[in-house]
């Protein structure tokens, strides 16, 4: 096969994208947006959801001001609806994140629903905000990975999902690669990457792959084909609906097609400016080895060493991957918008948690810092004001539940942790949160953490006892990147925030 050298300019001109039309157009979309043939149904109903979200995407896209990233799909996005620039999660690392999403609770579970699945009988109490849409007369789908099981199922002989109660239909399309597990780690050619990833040195595996396949090589094209299929099903319909689609990427490994590599110029992607620990902490306490990219692939040297070649080739591989997610989500958007139905449908487009690039010398999530903690969060209600203007004020991942309930006219559960954003939406210098919680543990410790428009403490506790173990603070006015800890000198800071966190935290 030949391959074609693409340019950033070549690849948006293949795309149907001017250069000077990026905002508006679809990297990646399978052809020109056009006025949809026959009209949904529905008229006048509640609106439908569209909810997308992504796997260990950082902030680091165009619309939050990082020009080196080519994201034009979620870019349009924004300029149609609300970003969010800060948002975060409540844990940085998969399924608690995913958990509190879906509860409006904090979780500090993987799976938070053993108990309502073995129970059998539907719960008066929603178990998720799926189960609070479909009990409420809307069509459910889930396709890839949303909760933390890639398609939504446990056991696909029995067909149980994760989440019980709450999907009409939930999957994951898994082409070559047999299950949804091995599409979620899947590489060219119909080979995948086990879940449990065993060390052989006769099977070397490399955290990235470049191949010259289609966007259907790998499998995120297909959960995009899959959510551009149910969308034409969907909007036949007479029933509103709840569309979830989890895509993969830019989770490792880093593998996407070429043309996505193709974007950038590995020498000019810039490395982390602090690939050092933070100062006056205990690193064993605050940050890991890199164990998810070190431990699970064939990487030189060791756990916690990477080169600034190796490192420069990651970040490479990591902004081809949301390159490539971001033309999925293109592809999603642009079918909806031909069917018409962005004009009663609210599209989420929200991250799971970020990820660090060599920030503080570590590859990976899991941390209480701010790039792990923070992630992108956009959205685009029908009829909203002031479109493409950013909010700022503090969002939480629980908080998405709330809204959506609000947004379609539905009632929510008493005893949830968010509060609706809707007034962000209608007014994006509305002030939000005064505060944004998450957690992490480390060992035999468990890291909470508050962040406030200046300062963003870490408190960590031994999880028998209560007892302090290390507490962080940054300030965000003189100090962004959280380079320095100075706990020590703000102890009034300190005892304030701390009381905040324990009225925050509760038992979680």
């Amino acid at each position: 096969m030949t391959h074609r050298r693409w340019t950033r300019r070549s690849f948006l001109r293949a795309a149907g994208i001017g250069a000077a039309a990026v905002v508006a157009g679809g990297v990646g979309a399978a052809g020109p947006v056009t006025a949809a043939p026959d009209q949904p149904k529905r008229s006048g109903t509640r609106p439908n959801v569209l909810l997308i979200c992504v796997d260990d995407l950082r902030p680091q896209l165009g619309c939050y001001g990082y020009e080196g990233m080519v994201s034009p799909n979620i870019d349009r996005l924004a300029a149609e609806g609300r970003r969010f620039t800060h948002h975060y999660v409540q844990s940085a690392v998969c399924g608690p994140s995913r958990c509190s999403m879906l509860t409006g609770r904090p979780q500090t579970t993987w799976d938070c629903w053993g108990k309502d699945r073995r129970r059998g009988t539907e719960p008066e109490r929603p178990v998720s905000v799926a189960h609070l849409f479909r009990r409420s007369g809307y069509r459910t789908v889930c396709i890839g990975k949303v909760s933390h099981q890639p398609g939504g199922v446990m056991d696909p002989e029995q067909k149980v999902h994760q989440v019980p109660f709450s999907w009409d239909r939930a999957y994951a399309p898994v082409g070559e690669w047999e299950t949804p597990w091995r599409a979620f780690f899947s590489c060219a050619g119909g080979k995948a990457y086990n879940k449990v990833i065993r060390m052989k040195k006769d099977e070397p595996r490399l955290p990235h792959e470049c191949a010259d396949v289609p966007d259907t090589g790998y499998a995120d094209g297909l959960n995009a084909r899959a959510a551009v299929n149910e969308l034409r099903t969907l909007a036949r319909g007479e029933a509103p609906f709840f569309l979830a689609v989890g895509f993969y990427k830019p989770h490792l490994p880093f593998n996407a097609p070429q043309r996505y590599w193709d974007l950038y110029d590995r020498e000019r992607i810039a490395l982390a400016e602090n690939a050092w620990p933070p100062k006056h902490i205990d690193p064993a306490i605050s940050l890991h080895n890199s164990f998810e990219l070190t431990t699970h692939y064939h990487w030189p040297p060791g756990p916690g060493n990477v080169s600034d070649e190796n490192a420069r080739l990651l970040r490479h591989a990591y902004f081809a991957c949301v390159s490539y997610v971001d033309a999925q989500i293109g592809k999603v958007l642009d079918e909806a918008r031909r069917l018409g139905l962005d004009r009663n449908t609210v599209v989420v487009l929200w991250s799971d948690h970020g990820w660090h690039l060599g920030e503080h010398g570590m590859w990976g999530k899991q941390t209480n810092f701010e790039v792990a903690a923070r992630s992108p969060l956009i959205i685009r209600a029908p009829g909203m004001k002031a479109a493409g203007t950013p909010a700022h004020g503090f969002a939480e991942s629980v908080d998405l539940y709330p809204t959506l309930a609000d947004l379609c006219g539905l009632a929510p559960p008493d005893g949830l942790t968010g509060t609706s954003l809707v007034p962000m939406l209608r007014d994006p210098d509305a002030p939000g949160k005064p505060t944004a919680y998450s957690f992490h543990p480390r060992g035999n410790l468990m890291g909470r953490t508050l962040r406030t428009s200046r300062w963003r403490l870490v408190r960590w506790t031994h999880k028998k006892t209560g007892q302090p173990a290390q507490v962080e603070l940054y300030d965000h006015q003189a100090d962004p990147d959280e380079n320095v800890n100075v706990a020590g000198e703000h102890p009034d800071v300190v005892e304030r925030l701390v009381a905040d966190l324990q009225r925050r935290c509760g038992k979680a």
